[in-house]
């Protein structure tokens, strides 16, 4: 399988769309068309965005070896990132909006958490 074929096969597992993969990753949908049949190639930069942007071991994204994903030794980054996966893109600059003001809190440190916990495993 050619890297061609294995950034295709990470957006199918994604369950995006071209238009919604190539968007994160910052190129149009034609592109994004253009890469994954072959008759583009990936620049460097786009291939480290990939990988930056979906958690994917750059070695599998180039050779096809190893594990997709990288292995997070935190299993709540893991969660964090699959969430933020599954949300549509308003709902993702929501999200980051609220983490920054969350991190702006923590410094000032105007909120402090309960020691108990906030939310739920399911």
């Amino acid at each position: 399988m050619s890297l061609n074929e294995r950034i295709k096969e990470l957006r199918k597992n994604l369950g995006l769309t071209q238009a919604e993969f190539g968007r994160r990753i910052g190129i149009v949908q034609g592109h994004l068309t253009g890469i994954e049949s072959g008759k583009k190639s990936v620049t460097q930069k786009t291939l480290k965005v990939i990988c930056a942007t979906y958690g994917v071991s750059e070695e599998w994204l180039k050779t096809g070896n190893g594990e997709i994903f990288v292995q997070s030794p935190d299993k709540r980054a893991k969660r964090l990132i699959r969430f933020f996966n599954e949300l549509s893109s308003e709902f993702q600059d929501y999200m980051l909006m609220q983490l920054q003001s969350l991190l702006d809190l923590q410094k000032k440190q105007i909120f402090s958490v309960p020691k108990k916990k906030l939310y739920s495993k399911k």
